[in-house]
């Protein structure tokens, strides 16, 4: 009964995000919906800064007009990761809430990378989507499909249409829910 409940939850959830996705983009600035979704997941004072990463490389390297983040993962507004295994009993809430953090944190290095304004950028090439997850586990997709809409709630379709990756994994470094990482270009 409450893996039912659970995969009802879920559908539910992905069509509101789906609907979210095909609403037409308002005449207002990258910016202007950047600000909305940090506001909506608890940034009050705007994009947080980057915690540092975990090794000997680089946040983000820029060759040419091709640009490369590492994988960014889920940091709370708290100052805090999310870690752990998804499984049937995590509540879908949490688990887009994680979603759509990676999103930011992914953002932000793309935004540190061309100059610290996201209106340099050409587009998006690839998005990869990591989830630890059991084998079994029914609903990675879901996870996909919030990181997909928030990028594109962000940056309207054009700007933020992008091929997509979806990789569950038994484990992630330094026992991470999520991550996202984003191949992009310049303008």
């Amino acid at each position: 009964m409450m893996k039912k409940l659970f995969a009802i939850s879920l559908l539910f959830l992905a069509a509101c995000s789906e609907q979210t996705t095909i609403e037409p983009v308002t005449e207002t600035t990258i910016d202007d919906r950047l600000n909305i979704e940090l506001e909506r997941l608890g940034f009050k004072d705007g994009m947080p800064e980057l915690p540092p990463v975990f090794g000997p490389y680089e946040p983000s390297v820029v060759v040419d007009k091709e640009i490369y983040i590492t994988a960014s993962a889920a940091y709370t507004p708290k100052g805090t990761w999310i870690t752990g295994t998804i499984t049937n009993d995590t509540p879908a809430e949490h688990m887009l809430y994680a979603a759509e953090l990676t999103v930011i944190q992914a953002l932000n290095r793309i935004r540190l990378a061309i100059g610290g304004d996201l209106n340099n950028l050409g587009g998006l090439h690839n998005v990869v989507v990591m989830t630890t997850a059991p084998v079994d586990y029914p609903h990675v997709e879901m996870v996909a499909e919030a990181t997909s809409a928030m990028i594109i709630r962000i940056f309207g379709p054009e700007l933020g249409k992008h091929e997509r990756s979806i990789l569950r994994s038994v484990s992630l470094p330094v026992n991470m829910t999520h991550e996202t990482e984003i191949r992009a270009y310049t303008k």
